[in-house]
């Protein structure tokens, strides 16, 4: 046992109680509009899940008001996958649970519900919850295994600062996940757009074309092997299952030992798509072989090969082609076969410059997303390895009894360190000094003078390239203004370390240029991974002027406003928004915000974020 913690029964520590049996509840009783009640199949991973919720009428939920949840409850299946269980959140405070859950009611003054929470989610803790299940054919719980189910505790003020790091955590695993749904959403939207010629990129105006897929290429099909041909080495045979999140993976691998014709060689450009499977869902599915494999594919596949691989393999995913794969499959045996590719058209632009542009564009998101995903994935395993260490007592939280405040001990820096890592580690105000000075580094010159309207316009965007708050920037005549960033953030820290240099001229207000520092500031950016950030920032704006910078960065301020408001964004829209604003409505009155400009400024958002 842990120094200082306790080993105790769930019934010391909570209340345990089953939800509404026999005719309390029937499915009978859901209604379309009501009270939400949370079942088996609501238990999420991670929290609720909200989908296919059934609900009951008020006077259901008064009838049934001894199964109404709290926030901080913990409910539990009761029956199969026992070990399954939700922590309730204030969004699902008052809602009910079904027969087929269990309820742990924690008693505040001895347990930290989160800890607790944690606690059970802990894969050790599951499996010890998997075995003092019963039940020969279907694993169960009731209220007595879990009232004598032992957990162990270390004091309150510790539960308190565990709950809080994995808190942490959490929170941040939660918006690398909201990004990732945000940014395929904008990858979604732009496919729809670039690859139908609805928007097209500055500089290209000839009319596109529609033309049959196989004008444009030949679909090679795939490998017919036997079993007795399945070796455990030799030639790799990619299938539907190589196929992940239309990338190359390289599980479950099968490898033959036959002759294979030279053509059904995979080639880097080839894509490579599921043309027969035994669930419909699959056939459409690609990657794109990027890079030579020795490798070929099997029966069930086939390759698409042609010298407009990128832009192609962009096509293939989209909406409107995968549709075109649906309606024109043979649903009866579920595929695709060659002839059925003869009716795919294809919106096709004039030329291939063009298409190249549309395919730089939509494969840096897709790089960006899995790049994204990588780190969502490595956030997960870092909370994993916390929580071995904080809920076994191995890393400590220990109370000072003095204050009563919780301090970390030398040995925990693992732990804070993993978190610093998944986090920022450092605050705003100092990520804001940095960032300024890697923005005077990049924009300064000695013949056009660095000013401080221009740098907070750029760190605006920079905030919302790296989708952090921009809640200091307030709606100031400048556009988008930070007095907080000015006055007692990144810019009298970047001076104080002399990361740069200000000087200020009567009439002419303050410049920035690169102080003595600097260098300090840079290898920040480098070791944070935010050089690409400020590359960025370059490209996109190196001879933007500081009007033009205002006008992006008013409308983006706008639209962010008109997104959350559920308000459709428009020329006009935004055009409202600032007239309504006493700071900002002045603005109308200059040409940089001119209808075609501010229309031109949504399309090149749309493009920058």
């Amino acid at each position: 046992m842990v120094k200082g913690w306790k080993k105790v029964a769930i019934s010391e520590i909570a209340d345990v109680k089953t939800g509404p049996f026999g005719s309390a509840l029937h499915a009978s009783d859901y209604v379309d509009v009501g009270t939400p009640i949370i079942t088996v199949e609501h238990l999420g991973e991670y929290a609720i899940t909200r989908q296919n919720l059934p609900l009951v009428s008020d006077a259901d939920k008064k009838r049934l008001s001894a199964y109404i949840l709290s926030e901080g409850d913990i409910v539990f299946s009761r029956v199969g996958s026992v070990d399954r269980n939700a922590y309730i959140t204030k969004a699902e405070n008052g809602w009910l649970f079904s027969g087929r859950l269990l309820r742990i009611r924690a008693y505040p003054e001895t347990v930290d519900p989160k800890y607790l929470g944690y606690y059970f989610k802990y894969e050790p803790t599951k499996a010890r919850v998997r075995g003092i299940a019963v039940g020969q054919t279907m694993a169960s719980l009731n209220t007595k295994l879990l009232n004598d189910f032992m957990v162990f505790l270390p004091s309150i003020f510790e539960q308190h600062a565990i709950a809080e790091v994995l808190s942490d955590a959490d929170n941040y695993i939660a918006s690398l996940e909201k990004l990732i749904t945000k940014k395929k959403a904008i990858k979604q939207g732009a496919m729809q757009e670039l690859l139908t010629g609805k928007r097209r990129l500055p500089g290209f105006e000839d009319a596109w074309v529609e033309k049959p897929l196989l004008d444009l290429g030949v679909v090679v099909q795939g490998l017919t092997y036997r079993p007795e041909n399945v070796q455990l080495h030799g030639l790799l045979v990619l299938r539907s299952s190589n196929i992940q999140q239309e990338r190359l993976v390289f599980d479950d691998c099968v490898f033959v030992d036959c002759k294979v014709n030279d053509n059904q060689y995979v080639r880097k450009g080839d894509i490579l798509i599921c043309v027969r499977n035994g669930s419909s869902e699959l056939i459409g599915k690609c990657a794109l072989i990027d890079k030579d494999y020795r490798a070929t594919f099997g029966a069930f596949m086939s390759v698409f090969r042609s010298e407009y691989d990128d832009y192609i393999f962009q096509v293939f995913r989209s909406d409107f082609v995968q549709k075109q794969i649906r309606n024109n499959s043979n649903a009866t045996i579920n595929q695709i076969t060659k002839k059925d590719f003869e009716n795919i058209v294809i919106p096709v632009p004039p030329t291939l410059t063009e298409q190249t542009a549309i395919a730089t564009i939509l494969s840096d998101m897709d790089n960006e997303l899995e790049a994204l995903t990588t780190k969502l994935d490595k956030a997960k395993l870092i909370k994993q390895g916390i929580m071995q260490e904080l809920l076994t007592g191995r890393i400590r939280l220990v109370q000072s009894e003095a204050a009563a405040e919780v301090t970390v001990k030398p040995e925990v820096q693992v732990a804070a360190t993993a978190i610093a890592s998944a986090q920022k580690g450092h605050s705003q105000q100092f990520d804001d000094a940095v960032m300024i000075a890697g923005i005077v580094n990049a924009f300064y010159t000695d013949r056009y003078p660095l000013g401080r309207k221009k740098v907070q316009k750029l760190l605006y965007l920079l905030r919302r390239k790296q989708d952090e708050s921009t809640v200091a920037f307030k709606k100031k005549a400048a556009g988008p203004y930070a007095d907080e960033v000015r006055y007692k953030g990144g810019e009298p820290i970047a001076k104080g370390n002399r990361y740069i240099a200000a000087t200020t001229t009567k009439g002419k207000g303050t410049t920035f240029s690169p102080g003595k520092n600097i260098g300090q500031a840079l290898d920040y950016i480098k070791r944070w991974g935010r050089q690409e950030d400020i590359d960025w920032l370059v490209d996109n704006f190196r001879y933007t002027s500081v009007d033009d910078l205002e006008l992006l960065a008013t409308v983006d301020m706008a639209v962010c406003d008109l997104e959350e408001a559920g308000t459709p964004v428009s020329v006009d829209s935004i055009k409202h928004l600032i007239a309504t604003n006493k700071e900002w409505r002045a603005k109308l009155q200059k040409k940089t915000f001119a209808d075609s400009k501010i229309g031109k400024a949504i399309n090149d958002l749309q493009t920058l974020l």
